[in-house]
């Protein structure tokens, strides 16, 4: 074989190393971006609007940060799918389980908005109408957080919120999605709260509510879909 022969063999024993080192590096690379509890989608689609969920894994498609869940028989998307909120409930109106992207809150007592405390666990606690339970150290999806029970109490008879149309049934609690939405607790209603503050940057709340006479039956199954929470990866 001539010295070029040998030569142009070389150059090309070189190119096919160059291109397996090149393709195990985008493998591990995948790898990585999957670890941590940073998973990839899974599931179906969250649809966009109301309407019956059939059982199994669903992600979201306009809410961030991205998240999966797996929800059992009975639950409905109840209400649309927004950037910033997500709400589901069980058949037979028992209880509902919301997610929200909390950015802004609504100052205690007024309509007025402000930016999310960095301690929104602490703002809850010290919130005047709201009473709540010591929070316990959680883990969502390998993210964690803070969980508490919070109940609405204490409020004003003259007491005017967005939520309750000028009834004082419920406490405004933030806005969502550029204001298409709001979170608010029912005065009613016993709920047991999620808080965790940095999910890719983001502080999401999660909350599960219900009538007393119904929240017993309802909370495990609520339970069990916030337990399967996981978020994906960008």
């Amino acid at each position: 074989m001539s010295m070029s022969g040998v030569s142009n063999l070389k150059a090309r024993a070189e190119q096919l190393v160059v291109g397996l080192l090149a393709t195990l590096l985008v493998l591990a690379l995948s790898a990585c971006s999957g670890a941590g509890g940073q998973e990839q989608a899974k599931g179906r689609p969250l649809p966009q609007d109301p309407q019956a969920l059939s059982p199994g894994e669903f992600h979201s498609v306009k809410f961030k940060p991205a998240l999966s869940f797996k929800v059992g028989k009975g639950w409905s998307n109840t209400a649309n799918q927004l950037s910033g909120y997500i709400e589901l409930g069980q058949q037979g109106e028992i209880g509902n389980l919301t997610f929200a992207n909390v950015k802004e809150v609504y100052k205690p007592g007024t309509t007025d908005v402000v930016d999310a405390p960095k301690d929104l666990v602490g703002w809850l606690q010290h919130h005047p109408y709201l009473k709540t339970s010591k929070p316990q150290p959680v883990t969502l999806g390998g993210v964690k957080g803070e969980q508490l029970d919070v109940l609405v109490e204490g409020m004003p008879e003259d007491y005017y919120g967005l939520c309750g149309e000028g009834v004082s049934d419920c406490v405004d609690i933030a806005p969502v999605s550029n204001d298409q939405a709001a979170a608010y607790f029912k005065e009613v209603n016993k709920r047991r709260v999620f808080v965790l503050e940095d999910v890719k940057g983001d502080t999401v709340m999660i909350w599960f509510a219900g009538p007393p006479e119904t929240f017993d039956k309802f909370a495990p199954k609520a339970q069990k879909v916030v337990d399967s929470v996981k978020w994906s990866g960008s």
